[in-house]
């Protein structure tokens, strides 16, 4: 595999392939795209210390302020996010069912990055690339420097 090509085209169809099974995981658990991306959203804010008010996530993602309402509204109903009244605004949260999804999520997603970054022809393209086109030389161990070891 030494055409730069087809390197490129063999690492970017691993990280799509990647991702789509990302994307799986959570609209398998969420439901549509969109309520995944709130969810996620929601999350976000949450660990970060800063949880989103129904009109902080309109603005954020993008949406119409009913749009939010309406689909926060049918998460909330579905167990997967609830609201506190402050004042004048709404903020969101993740219930706990919704918690637990997602860690169990995020085991499924390391392994499948595990897999990911142990592919044979995978960890030769990324050698062959970080020496030619200034991929981090940390690549090529097939995991970024700090990055947690293999799960056995």
């Amino acid at each position: 595999m030494n055409n730069p090509e087809e390197v490129r085209a063999a690492v970017q169809a691993q990280i799509i392939e990647c991702l789509n099974r990302f994307y799986a995981i959570e609209t398998g658990m969420w439901g549509t795209p969109l309520d995944a991306l709130i969810i996620r959203t929601v999350v976000v804010g949450e660990k970060q210390k800063k949880p989103y008010d129904l009109s902080a996530l309109a603005y954020t993602l993008g949406l119409s302020l009913t749009t939010v309402h309406r689909k926060t509204r049918q998460l909330e109903n579905t167990g997967f996010l609830r609201h506190e009244n402050v004042r004048r605004s709404v903020y969101l949260y993740a219930t706990e069912k919704t918690k637990l999804d997602l860690n169990e999520s995020f085991i499924e997603m390391v392994k499948t990055l595990q897999a990911f970054y142990s592919e044979p022809d995978l960890q030769e393209a990324l050698r062959w690339c970080s020496t030619r086109n200034g991929i981090p030389k940390s690549l090529d161990s097939g995991r970024r420097e700090g990055a947690p070891k293999p799960l056995e």
